[in-house]
């Protein structure tokens, strides 16, 4: 990523996140990919990926999210990847957009998954703050708008890494135009022991040529 001219946030490093899911409602649907993309001084400085078998049969709009069943098999499940995760958002400022939704469903695997007590993750929004700017608010509309490729939506790294860079963009433009934006506490996991990083992955299928 190219950083944004003039940007120099005076904040933690950010925790860009993505999911992709069975479907819309969060109590009731599974994940099926996550993706973060850390970005340290307007540029990318980490990213990580896995898909995650939700140990159902009905995975969803395929033709949407592109995964299938197939993709699944050895799919670490989230509980297993629960620790990664943690160890990427801790100390960070999380960032999703439309961040109701992602933070819904981690929150809702960490309780179905784990006897921790509650993720209590927050996230900064960037459908909130692209509104406050008077741009698109869907991300692949808000992206074309702004200049940042999104050529695969719908798959959690290509969604994160565009998010990354929206969020540059947006912060600078935020900036300049005297917006104030609320920045979350950097995340910590309210809880004396998380679970433990395992390593595990499994990355989506490359596409077909």
């Amino acid at each position: 990523m190219i950083p944004v001219t003039g940007y120099v946030p005076n904040v933690p490093e950010y925790a860009c996140l993505d999911v992709e899911t069975t479907g819309l409602d969060a109590k009731n649907c599974r994940i099926l990919e996550i993706a973060v993309v850390i970005v340290d001084d307007g540029c990318v400085a980490e990213e990580w990926t896995t898909l995650v078998n939700p140990a159902v049969d009905e995975i969803g709009p395929t033709h949407i999210h592109g995964i299938t069943q197939r993709d699944l098999i050895g799919a670490p499940a989230f509980a297993e990847v629960a620790g990664d995760l943690v160890k990427l958002l801790e100390g960070r400022i999380p960032v999703a957009h439309n961040a109701s939704f992602d933070v819904g469903f981690l929150s809702s695997e960490w309780d179905n998954c784990l006897n921790l007590g509650p993720l209590g993750l927050t996230a900064l929004d960037t459908l909130r703050l692209a509104r406050a700017l008077g741009l698109p608010g869907k991300l692949s509309a808000l992206a074309e708008s702004i200049g940042v490729d999104l050529t695969h939506a719908h798959q959690a790294l290509d969604d994160t890494r565009a998010l990354a860079e929206v969020l540059v963009i947006l912060l600078a433009r935020a900036d300049a135009a005297g917006i104030r934006v609320e920045h979350p506490d950097p995340y910590f996991l309210p809880t004396i022991f998380g679970p433990s990083p395992t390593g595990r992955t499994k990355a989506r299928p490359p596409l077909a040529a």
